[in-house]
């Protein structure tokens, strides 16, 4: 078969003839030549060849409104895209999706006086529902680790074309604008004996409840699978924390939680990092999971983003907590409108009532699974923590295992956030923080914000560079005396001395780590709170009862040699 050499519209008509398009009107032009070659190759696809693109969007929108089916328009670049304007616009008003796709000029071209070049990004974002743009080669030199993708290209082309179909077809439908910047040569092509076949994303509507044959269908489908499922940060909720512990009971079933998840498991539960940092090809082989479920924010753990992009499952689920466009393990399937609490009450139930029926195939033992690798390396952790040095993570362990169970415990970027992923084997009352954009500079005034909302005590853990950014906080009116706060001084930003991006560089320390020495001690004298230090061991552990138990607002200062804490990081990592 004769296709476009252009690999991203090759992968765009794929991604659209799979979801379900039958119907393109095409308009000639240079630019949009990739896309013409590509649609003339895909005899699935009907095409209507029509040069004036006013018209053509019309026709378009006729074709749509009949059919009630998606119809896709492609043109030329330049000031063709804006004739399609005036059908566009009563699309959006009768609610008819349309996908107008508009062939572009590289960016660098663009305002340069080359011929027909304009800013076309976003141009209709006014009368679409979304706006996409394909920049010319972004992810091209990135090889993915998982098999439905050879570059981060192909993955980037394909999940946007995926969100552009699921927008202009989801809720109410509508048209959106997919510009694609194409590069020369435009008219090339290539034979293509086997065309690779392309992910499609699917949605499941119904945002109260599934009807109980489409349960059964999925519980059927999950039974004999090893469904993982991945947790990330979250509000505290009963019910959700309830079900989830009832679908975890099941065989086939493990989880990968993190401690803002705020959700009370088993107490391994969060030990993801520990396991998934071992080189252990063989361990992450038996872990591999068949299906994934993703609730919750994003993740702070890299390992185990990497782990799920590298042993790819065949099936990667979202619910209605999360946008059906979140694609972070590259291997998303389906997308279900339906809340975890609905989606887990509705699948475990179902499941029993199989088994009861004896309709249940034998389930594999992937939660004992993950178990059993869990207890083995935590052995191992629990000797290494023994055994090392005076360092952060002896001092974080410390905390983690002295902290009351009714504490509210915010954990501040950077560090302290990816110790507590990594050490913390219960929580307590409540566990928050700043994991939306994962900004370093608001942590404090946010935990110092919850505290206000909460009767019970609060505890900020954070670094010394954290903290250096809103002390006044300690002086807001209306602060309560239970809020307190645990400022770990390791020099700076001791992230930079263990991730793999500059702790070789020479420049580390003067412009990534950036010690400004904080003045601590002064700083609660000035607001008048209560000031303590540790800088071993046996100070530490003396310290925390008395800073645990004291009735006003208190601040630990504490202290750690910044090399060695580096050192005893990365070789606790390495198993």
């Amino acid at each position: 078969m004769v296709d476009s050499a252009n690999s991203s519209c090759r992968i765009l008509l794929d991604v659209l003839t799979r979801q379900g398009l039958s119907e393109a009107v095409l308009s000639p032009g240079s630019r949009n030549a990739p896309l013409l070659i590509a649609a003339s190759a895909r005899p699935e696809l009907h095409k209507h060849i029509i040069p004036d693109e006013r018209t053509a969007a019309f026709v378009a929108l006729g074709m749509a409104v009949a059919s009630r089916k998606p119809v896709m328009l492609a043109c030329t670049s330049g000031t063709a895209m804006y004739n399609y304007a005036p059908a566009v616009a009563e699309a959006l008003y009768q609610h008819i999706p349309l996908i107008v796709v508009t062939a572009d000029r590289p960016n660098r071209w663009i305002d340069q006086d080359d011929s027909q070049t304009l800013r076309q990004p976003g141009a209709l974002r006014n009368i679409v529902k979304r706006s996409f743009n394909l920049s010319v080669s972004e992810g091209d030199d990135v090889p993915t680790r998982g098999p439905l993708f050879d570059t981060e290209r192909e993955w980037y082309v394909n999940r946007t074309v995926n969100e552009a179909w699921l927008a202009a077809t989801q809720g109410t439908p509508g048209p959106v604008h997919l510009n694609i910047q194409l590069d020369n040569p435009l008219g090339e092509t290539v034979e293509i004996d086997d065309p690779k076949p392309q992910r499609v994303v699917s949605v499941v509507e119904n945002p109260s409840n599934l009807p109980p044959e489409r349960l059964r269908e999925i519980a059927t489908l999950l039974a004999d699978k090893k469904v993982l499922v991945t947790v990330g940060f979250m509000q505290p909720d009963h019910k959700l924390n309830k079900a989830l512990n009832a679908f975890l009971q099941l065989p086939n079933v493990a989880v990968a939680a993190e401690p803002i998840s705020n959700l009370h498991l088993t107490p391994l539960s969060y030990m993801v990092d520990g396991v998934l940092c071992r080189n252990d090809r063989a361990m992450k082989e038996r872990l591999r999971p068949d299906v994934v479920i993703s609730i919750g924010g994003s993740l702070v753990s890299r390992m185990l983003k990497e782990f799920l992009r590298e042993y790819q499952p065949a099936e990667h689920w979202t619910l209605d907590d999360t946008d059906w466009s979140v694609d972070c393990f590259q291997s998303l399937t389906t997308h279900f409108n339906l809340s975890p609490l609905n989606f887990f009450r509705g699948v475990t139930s179902l499941t029993h009532w199989l088994q009861r029926r004896g309709e249940c195939p034998a389930m594999p033992c992937y939660g004992e699974e993950w178990a059993i690798v869990r207890e083995k390396i935590k052995g191992q952790n629990d000797l290494y923590l023994r055994e090392s040095p005076w360092s952060e993570l002896k001092a974080f362990d410390t905390v983690f295992r002295r902290l009351p169970g009714e504490y509210n415990l915010f954990l501040g970027n950077g560090t302290p956030v990816r110790y507590g992923a990594l050490l913390m084997e219960g929580l307590p009352h409540a566990c928050y923080g700043n994991r939306g954009v994962s900004g370093i500079d608001g942590t404090s005034a946010t935990a110092a914000g919850v505290a206000m909302m909460y009767k019970g005590p609060t505890l900020l853990v954070t670094g010394d560079m954290s903290f250096g950014y809103c002390p006044q906080i300690m002086g807001l009116p209306g602060l309560p005396q239970n809020f307190k706060i645990i400022v770990i001084n390791n020099a700076g930003g001791g992230i930079f001395r263990f991730i793999r991006t500059t702790r070789g560089l020479e420049q580390r320390e003067e412009y990534f780590c950036a010690d400004v020495p904080q003045p601590v001690e002064g700083l609660a004298s000035a607001y008048g709170w209560e000031y303590m230090r540790a800088a071993s061991m046996e100070s530490l552990e003396g310290a925390l009862k008395d800073f645990f138990a004291k009735s006003r607002r208190s601040i630990l200062e504490i202290s750690v040699d910044p090399g060695t804490s580096a050192e005893t990081l990365i070789q606790f990592l390495r198993g």
